[in-house]
């Protein structure tokens, strides 16, 4: 039998299919969760398992163009087709949805932290305030971790940053730059991760604590090869209190800065870094939202949007509760 009689739908094929459509409005720039996630797995692979979500059967325009032509041109439309055109639709595919969409993302604002914890002050009920260690070791252990001299003028900065950062926290280095660039499988080309990071040109360094929302920061120029940790890089929107909301900044404050690059080659100087504390913070937002999905809460979490009927008590100490686990508000 003639392959043509058997396949009557192949000269209605289109030329060229594209099966995404991505509008110049469309982007991941409210998608933090996902963003982070594929930092962690270093791939985009996280993206792609929303594909189906974002475009619910893509070639259903085609196949029905298709019939429309075909029955125009007299030949009945068979449903046991199907499987064979989308199949056929597939492999002309030209379009690249995940591309599309980071391109339109732009450049998002991240920070590598440098595994630096400075302990700053602290107060207590009925207790005289205390700092965990002073401003000239806090600012010793800045200079060490970044490799500045105590002459230069970029110690000055420091001094600065650690008069401005009472509360201390951790040493990160922010930057801009697009998703693409901090992965370096993408769709699993290989297993290796990069090595190193080389921040070289204008950056931001800051001395932040995200818990309290506490910090400052000041631009530096350096030119300082790192051990790369893949744990330690990180969206800046991926924290509740985040740098940009302590500052009130508007989304370019980075602009101006240059972006890292980042190697398969070792730093000459390999040492280890700490993981950043941002990392059991994340864990324990996944956990969190992970209980309340679920139908329940926690008690000592203070995320009012993981609770249920939370009321307010009109009774001193006042503020508001939650009555399944009991985490109070005081006003």
């Amino acid at each position: 039998m003639d392959e043509k009689e058997t396949r009557p739908w192949e000269p209605y094929i289109p030329t060229y299919v594209d099966m995404y459509y991505v509008d110049y409005r469309d982007d991941l720039s409210d998608n933090t969760k996902l963003l982070q996630d594929c930092i962690d797995k270093n791939s985009l692979y996280p993206i792609s398992e929303y594909l189906d979500d974002w475009w619910e059967y893509p070639e259903a325009p085609y196949l029905e163009e298709m019939q429309n032509q075909m029955e125009r041109g007299g030949i009945e439309w068979d449903d046991d087709w199907v499987d064979e055109i989308r199949d056929a639709l597939w492999a002309k595919d030209t379009s690249d949805p995940i591309n599309d969409l980071l391109r339109n993302t732009g450049a998002i604002t991240m920070f590598y932290s440098l595994g630096a914890e400075i302990d700053g002050w602290h107060s207590a009920f009925l207790c005289n305030p205390w700092r965990g260690e002073s401003e000239e070791m806090a600012a010793y252990k800045i200079r060490r971790a970044l490799g500045i001299s105590k002459d230069s003028p970029e110690a000055k900065k420091i001094w600065t940053i650690v008069c401005n950062a009472p509360y201390g926290g951790e040493l990160r280095i922010y930057f801009e730059t697009d998703l693409r660039e901090v992965l370096s499988r993408k769709y699993e080309e290989h297993d290796q991760d990069f090595k190193s990071i080389h921040f070289k040109g204008t950056v931001a360094v800051a001395l932040y604590d995200h818990n309290q929302g506490s910090g400052y920061y000041e631009e530096f120029e350096i030119d300082r090869k790192f051990p790369f940790k893949r744990e330690n890089l990180a969206l800046s929107d991926s924290e509740k209190y985040s740098l940009e909301k302590c500052f009130g900044m508007c989304g370019d404050w980075l602009r101006g800065t240059d972006a890292p690059t980042l190697s398969f080659d070792a730093p000459k100087n390999n040492r280890k870094l700490k993981s950043s504390t941002a990392v059991q913070d994340r864990a324990r937002e996944a956990e969190l939202d992970r209980i309340f999905k679920a139908g329940g809460c926690t008690f000592g979490d203070m995320n009012y949007k993981r609770h249920r009927d939370v009321y307010y008590r009109n009774e001193i100490p006042c503020g508001s509760k939650c009555p399944h686990c009991g985490t109070f508000w005081i006003d």
